[in-house]
C-alpha cells in the first residue's frame, strides 16, 4: 500500500483563501523526483490543464492570465493546484469540467506519473446542481422506512435469458428481499427486449407487493443514446402497468455525469436514479495514471444520484479485504495514506456528510456478496456513522444456493434481519459474532442457512 499521506483539500493551511477556486489535488512522478524536479513537473501540468503549454508562446495576454492555474501547496509527490471557478463552463455540464480538472496532462511524455487524487468544487458552483432527489431518507420511504440494510440481488445468468424467463428468476427474488436490477451490459438485446423485460417483470413484482404488502424495487437500465427519452418511455409503461416501484439504473461512468444530470433535471421523471459504475476499474485501478473513484462520486452526487455502487468493504469479489484503519475511523482526518482514498469507508463517509444542500446517497455493496458477509457489511457501515442505510446486492450469493433463487435470497434477507436484533448487536466480540450466527443456523428448520454459512466459497464474515 502506498503510505503516503494525503492532507484533504479542505483542511490545507491555504484552503481559505482558495476557497472560491476549484482544487484538484494529483499526486506525480517528473524526472528523479526530487523537490525541484517534481515542483517543475507541477508547474508543466498546471499550465496543461488550464491556459498554458509546452513552450513559451507570444499571443498571451493581460486578459489571458485569468484562466491561469497556480500552484497552492506542494507536498512530497502531491500537489494542490487552483483553477479559476470560471474556468469551468457550466453549461458544458460535466464534460467540460472534466477537460479542466483532467484535461491533458494524463498524456504528458514527461510526466511518469500523475494520478488525480481528489477535487473540491467552491460552493457557487456546487449550488448550481440538483443533487438526488430522494437521497437516503427518501429511498428508505420507498421501501417503508424499514430499519435494515436493503437486500436486492442482480438476476444471473446476467446475459442470454428471455425476458420471461428473466423475469421469472426476478420473480422468486421478490418474494423474499427487496430489489432486483439489471447487470451493467444488459439493457435492450434482441433476446431480451427491455418493454418485455420491464412488463413481465413488473407485473409480477406488483402481484408480490399486493400479497405481501412489503414495497418492492427493480433497477431498470435505461442507459442508452436517449437516456431521457428511455426514462419517459419507461416511466409511461410504470403508470399504464400500475407499476410504481422502479428506479432508473444508469451505468454512470459509460454514460458520463451529463447524463445522469439530464435524467435528474427533468422536473417529470420522479423515479430514483441508481448508478453502477462499471468501468471505472479503466480509470481508477492503476496507481500511476487515473484517478480515484472519489472524485466520480462527488460528481455523482452533485448531478443527482440516488444509489451509487462504491464497494462491499472488501467482503466481495470486486477487491482485497479492507480493515478498519483507524484513520478511517475519523469522520474529518487531517491525513490519510493515499491508497485509502477509495476504500469503501471513505467514500461512504463522502456519500453522506453534509455538503452544501445535497442529499446524501445511498451507498450500494454489490460485487461477490454472499449471506454470511453482510454481518460485516453491516459493521463497517456502521462504523462510518452509517448504521443500517446501505443496499446490498447478491448475483451468485442468491442463485448459487442450491434450493434455488427464491431460498437464496430468503437466506440473504434473513441475515440482513438477524443483524439488526438487540442480541447481535449487542456482541461485540468476533467469536461471540460467529457463534450467535452460527447457533442461530443450527436451529431446526433454518438448514438453509446453514449450509450458506458452510458453503466453502462463502462462509460468515463478521
Amino acid at each position: 500500500m502506498d503510505e503516503t499521506l494525503y492532507t484533504p483539500i479542505e483542511k490545507l493551511e491555504k484552503f481559505k483563501e482558495n476557497k472560491d477556486a476549484i482544487i484538484i489535488a494529483v499526486q506525480i512522478s517528473y524526472k528523479n523526483d526530487t523537490k525541484e524536479d517534481i515542483h517543475q513537473g507541477l508547474i508543466e501540468l498546471a499550465k496543461e490543464t488550464s491556459s498554458g503549454t509546452w513552450v513559451d508562446v507570444t499571443t498571451t495576454t493581460k486578459e489571458s492570465t485569468q484562466a491561469d492555474a497556480w500552484i497552492i501547496l506542494e507536498k512530497g509527490n502531491i500537489g494542490y493546484i487552483g483553477l479559476p471557478a470560471h474556468n469551468w463552463d457550466i453549461s458544458g455540464g460535466f464534460n467540460n469540467v472534466f477537460s479542466n480538472i483532467g484535461g491533458n496532462y494524463f498524456g504528458l511524455y514527461v510526466l511518469k506519473k500523475a494520478r488525480l487524487l481528489d477535487v473540491y468544487f467552491p460552493p457557487a458552483i456546487v449550488k448550481q446542481f440538483p443533487g438526488p432527489r430522494f437521497g437516503i431518507d427518501g429511498v428508505y420511504k420507498l421501501f417503508g422506512n424499514m430499519k435494515r440494510m436493503i437486500a436486492g440481488s442482480i438476476v444471473k445468468p446476467k446475459m442470454g435469458l428471455s425476458a420471461v424467463d428473466w423475469a421469472k428468476v426476478a420473480e422468486n427474488v421478490f418474494w423474499e428481499a427487496d430489489l432486483v436490477k439489471d447487470d451493467e451490459n444488459l439493457c435492450n438485446q434482441t433476446f431480451c427486449p427491455w418493454k418485455d423485460r420491464f412488463t413481465e417483470t413488473m407485473t409480477r413484482q406488483q402481484k408480490i407487493v399486493e400479497k405481501t404488502r412489503a414495497p418492492k424495487m427493480y433497477a431498470h437500465n435505461i442507459t442508452t443514446r436517449d437516456i431521457v427519452g428511455r426514462a419517459r418511455d419507461v416511466q409511461a409503461l410504470g403508470e399504464k402497468l400500475g407499476a410504481p416501484g422502479f428506479s432508473f439504473m444508469i451505468d454512470g461512468v459509460i454514460a458520463g455525469l451529463n447524463a445522469v444530470h439530464s435524467v435528474r433535471e427533468q422536473d417529470d421523471l420522479k423515479h430514483p436514479i441508481y448508478i453502477h459504475r462499471a468501468m471505472h476499474g479503466a480509470m481508477t485501478r492503476g496507481k500511476d495514471f487515473g484517478m480515484t473513484f472519489l472524485v466520480w462520486a462527488k460528481m455523482f452526487r452533485m448531478a443527482g444520484a440516488d444509489y451509487l455502487h462504491t464497494g462491499t468493504y472488501g467482503s466481495g469479489k470486486m477487491g482485497e479485504r479492507e480493515e478498519m484503519h483507524d484513520v478511517l475511523l475519523q469522520e474529518d482526518p487531517d491525513e490519510i495514506p493515499v491508497d485509502l482514498l477509495d476504500s469503501t469507508m471513505y467514500l461512504n463517509r463522502w456519500l453522506i456528510k453534509k455538503w452544501e444542500h445535497l442529499k446524501p446517497v445511498l451507498p450500494m455493496a454489490s460485487g461477490g456478496l454472499f449471506p454470511g458477509a453482510l454481518p460485516r457489511v453491516r459493521r463497517f457501515n456502521a462504523a462510518i456513522g452509517n448504521s443500517f442505510h446501505i443496499g446490498c446486492n447478491a448475483g451468485g450469493g442468491i442463485h448459487g444456493h442450491p434450493d434455488g433463487t427464491r431460498v437464496g435470497a430468503k437466506s440473504f434477507k434473513e441475515v440482513a434481519e438477524i443483524v439488526e436484533t438487540k442480541e447481535y448487536q449487542a456482541l461485540t466480540a468476533e467469536k461471540e459474532r460467529l457463534d450467535y450466527l452460527a447457533k442461530f443456523a443450527s436451529k431446526p428448520g433454518k438448514e438453509y442457512l446453514k449450509w450458506a454459512f458452510d458453503r466453502k466459497e462463502w462462509g460468515i464474515l463478521v
